[in-house]
């Protein structure tokens, strides 16, 4: 009975106790500890990632981008329409109507009714 209760207590605190306690501790911490480091890491970087790199720096950079495009798209194309293409169109039309209805039909006008009188 003593030696039974000696081996038995030793066999059960050293075998199933220490060993097994410690394997299944380790096991169970680092299954634990893998589980909660995945898990929190993959929310918090999921949360970094969409929420502060997708949302705020995605609001931020489609803002500049947006205000940036916008900027150049109304300087370019204000640019464009109004030198271009408003400048030179109503150079070309005023200098065509000047040129041609008034230079012309005055002074063919004017020059036939002086010649001509």
């Amino acid at each position: 009975w003593f030696v039974g209760c000696l081996v038995g207590w030793l066999v059960g605190w050293l075998v199933v106790g220490w060993f097994a306690g410690l394997l299944v501790g380790w096991f169970v911490g680092w299954l634990v500890c893998w589980l909660v480091g995945w898990l929190v890491g993959w929310l918090v970087g999921w949360l970094v990632g969409w929420l502060l790199v997708g949302w705020l720096i995605g609001w931020l950079v489609y803002w500049l981008v947006g205000w940036l495009v916008d900027w150049l798209v109304d300087w370019l194309v204000g640019l464009l329409v109004g030198w271009f293409i408003v400048d030179w169109l109503i150079d070309w039309l005023v200098g065509l109507l000047v040129g041609w209805f008034i230079a012309d039909w005055l002074i063919d006008w004017l020059v036939g009714l002086l010649v001509g009188w």
